[in-house]
């Protein structure tokens, strides 16, 4: 199956070959570079608004990771105590409202988001379909988030994300449970510096470890597609399961590929919760292809995960594991 940009890349390259057929090579090649010059003019434009959207969202205050932290109860508070994971919500902001709402009225002490904020990586987009949201709608219940691939920006540099939050990659603790975020979009993968920065923070002992990320890897990906193609990363990828296993991480949570799956593989709980509002994946099951948030319990004798499906305005639930 083609993606959208191929598609259109692929509908203009034919197009040309038609110019050049019907008419001459140079009247194709003239088209073409009209074709580039609007391209460019557009990426300039991007960069530009971006630019004045970026002095906005620098305006933002109590969202970058360490302010976020320093919002969580101390002490913490008695067990069980909850949190929550959900992703990919791409600029969906009529899904987005209504799982933050649902979030709010469990009372968690936190909430995670694995990536896909929103379709463009703007700050304008970050400002009025993601920061909106979270006042109206999640506040006061900090959210970390990890970028996704659509976090780039017009400058691919996750300009707008680092803006709001500080960084692309978070670790702290509450309660003896280790929380870990990082990026890996950029490389589409695990890379080296990718695998220190989680040694560094996982080599201590917490009762409960977990890890957050945007692109699952090809091998947990393999367990619930229902084809054969991979979206999931390959670099890197056995490195990073030897050290979740290493470290006795109990479960990485995910996005991408939009819908839900978990897969117990050596001991690591892999979760994939990409069900915030982007358009539902036909690869992944029926039963597992719908909007969604996750309940995470941390309770005095263990952990309990409870699945909350959203389907056409009715909440129903899933006890998990």
């Amino acid at each position: 199956m083609f993606k959208k940009k191929r598609l259109a890349l692929l509908l203009g390259l034919l197009l040309l070959g038609g110019v050049a057929w019907r008419v001459d090579l140079l009247s194709a090649l003239v088209c073409l570079a009209g074709a580039v010059l609007l391209l460019l003019l557009l990426r300039l434009k991007h960069i530009v608004t971006n630019h004045f959207g970026m002095k906005k969202l620098k305006t933002c205050r109590g969202y970058t990771f360490q302010l976020l932290q320093q919002a969580l109860p101390e002490p913490p508070r008695p067990r069980p105590w909850r949190f929550i994971v959900l992703g990919d919500t791409r600029n969906n902001t009529t899904v987005a409202a209504a799982l933050y709402r649902q979030a709010r009225t469990l009372d968690p002490v936190m909430a995670f988001h694995t990536g896909d904020i929103i379709r463009g990586g703007k700050a304008s987009e970050l400002l009025g379909n993601h920061v909106r949201l979270l006042e109206e709608h999640l506040n006061p219940i900090p959210l970390f988030c990890v970028p996704g691939n659509h976090e780039r920006g017009p400058r691919r540099d996750y300009g707008a994300f680092k803006t709001l939050y500080g960084d692309d990659k978070f670790a702290f603790a509450h309660d003896e449970c280790l929380f870990v975020g990082f990026n890996n979009c950029a490389a589409k993968g695990v890379t080296a510096r990718d695998l220190e920065f989680l040694e560094q923070r996982l080599e201590r002992q917490y009762e409960y470890k977990f890890v957050f990320t945007h692109i699952p890897p090809a091998f947990f990906e393999a367990t619930f597609a229902g084809d054969t193609r991979r979206r999931g990363f390959k670099r890197g990828a056995d490195a990073f399961h030897a050290l979740l296993r290493r470290h006795q991480v109990n479960e990485v949570f995910m996005a991408h590929i939009h819908g839900y799956a978990t897969e117990v593989l050596d001991g690591v709980r892999y979760t994939l919760t990409a069900g915030g509002g982007a358009p539902l994946s036909g690869r992944i099951a029926a039963e597992n292809r719908h909007f969604h948030l996750i309940e995470m319990e941390v309770g005095a004798h263990g952990l309990k995960r409870r699945l909350m499906i959203l389907d056409r305005g009715q909440w129903t639930e899933r006890t998990v594991g």
